[in-house]
Order: C-alpha cells, then structure tokens, then sequence
C-alpha cells in the first residue's frame, strides 16, 4: 500500500486536456498547488498527470472520492514524488515521471530523459 502523501498520480484523463481544466475539477477538493501532465504513453486510455495539494487532507477527499470528467472515470493513486506510483505500474512498457537519475523497481532511468523504462534485461 502506499503512504498517504499530498500528491496523487490521475490517470484516464481526456486526451486533450488542459492544466485548467485538471485544477478546476480538482480545486473543489482544496487548494492545488501544481499540475505537471504527462506524454500519453500508448495508444488505449487516456492521459495521465500528477496532481499536488497544498495539504494531506484535501488530497485524501479527491482520491476517495469518484472522480469523472466528461465521460471518463478518473483513477487516483497517492504518488511520492521521485517513485513510479502503483496505479501506473504494469499499464504498458513506458512510465513517465519526472524524477532523480536511478533505477527504481525494475525501471531504469535514460541519461537526460525525465521518463523510466521497464528493464528488459532482467
């Protein structure tokens, strides 16, 4: 399980969608202090982005609480920044995060590059 932190990772957003829009659909829940997001990774689902609160608890209601936007049902995972967060782990060969330059849970991180790639070598 991972820890509760102030930061969610938001995945099946709408392809086109706008920093705007993320922090008007999640501003209800408290203040948000950041939205960076992310390359869409494959060809099915959606986009996804990190969204970081200004506190914990505004954090814990988005994330238990269903979230839509038009007609997608949005996931939500606690993300520490600097890991790859569970919800995004398995969904296909690339995950990209912005992070530190080191191997992570199978994933090692190209010079240069903000994304973590599934090793294949073992």
């Amino acid at each position: 399980m991972v820890r509760e932190t102030r930061h969610l990772w938001v995945g099946n957003l709408p392809e086109n969608v706008r920093e705007e829009k993320i922090i008007e659909h999640f501003k209800r829940y408290g203040r948000v202090e950041s939205v960076k997001i992310l390359p869409k990774r494959g060809s099915e689902g959606g986009v996804a982005a990190f969204v970081d609160f200004v506190d914990i608890k505004s954090a814990q209601k988005a994330h238990n609480s269903v979230n839509k936007m038009g007609d997608r049902d949005l996931r939500t995972d606690y993300n520490e920044p600097g890991t790859i967060p569970s919800a995004a782990r398995g969904l296909d060969d690339t995950v990209s995060i912005a992070s530190r330059s080191r191997e992570v849970s199978g994933f090692r991180r190209w010079w240069g590059a903000r994304r973590y790639e599934r090793r294949l070598d073992g």
